[in-house]
């Protein structure tokens, strides 16, 4: 019996498979170069952002000092007006108050940058992926909640404004210092963004 010339296999060039196999790892080799060349033009981005960000977690954390220096020196002040001559400072308890939140909020950034805030040893020692995957999610949330912080701090900032709200005793306006907390949360934003972005490139290349 003849075999059917319609189902005859047709003949392959000698070397034609091992050219297919090499033209698929060139293939995958280009992609390969291509995602190492994002990858590095991803790091660019977020150290320019880390520097550019680290600036203005500077300024913002000399402000901060200035005030932590200020609010020694009313409390010294009031302490021995009160002791020493019956006199003590008049608003120095609303001052103190006041500028606390200008310390507190202007140290949020610096102190993550320098790594102070609290943090959890244990999760390190695990292995990638998994702690890639955690750090990623962490930061993640920490960002949507920084980002309400902003919003919320935003829009009461505005609400002082609105209703003239003052302190009792030195009718010094309250929405400079909402609005202040709210700006200092943008760097925080900033420093979560590229904990996420670098945890999730951590993951991927290990």
């Amino acid at each position: 019996m003849q075999p059917d010339p319609g189902k005859q296999r047709k003949p392959q060039i000698p070397g034609s498979e091992s050219f297919s196999i090499v033209s698929l790892g060139l293939a995958a080799d280009g992609k390969c170069n291509n995602f190492a060349e994002d990858l590095v033009k991803i790091n660019n981005i977020l150290n320019h952002l880390e520097k550019f960000n680290y600036k203005i977690s500077i300024w913002v954390e000399r402000i901060a000092l200035v005030a932590v220096v200020c609010m020694i020196a009313t409390t010294m002040v009031d302490v021995i007006g009160a002791k020493a001559f019956h006199w003590p400072l008049p608003a120095g308890t609303e001052a103190v108050y006041l500028l606390q939140v200008i310390a507190i909020a202007g140290a949020l950034a610096i102190s993550k940058i320098d790594g102070r805030h609290v943090r959890i040893e244990m999760i390190d020692q695990l292995p990638q992926p998994a702690i890639g995957i955690i750090h990623s999610i962490v930061a993640l949330i920490g960002l949507g909640l920084f980002v309400i912080l902003t919003w919320a701090s935003y829009d009461y900032a505005q609400a002082l404004r609105t209703n003239h709200e003052v302190t009792a005793t030195a009718k010094i306006m309250l929405y400079p210092f909402a609005l202040w907390m709210s700006l200092c949360c943008i760097p925080m934003i900033l420093i979560l963004v590229k904990d996420f972005i670098s945890s999730l490139l951590e993951t991927i290349r290990r």
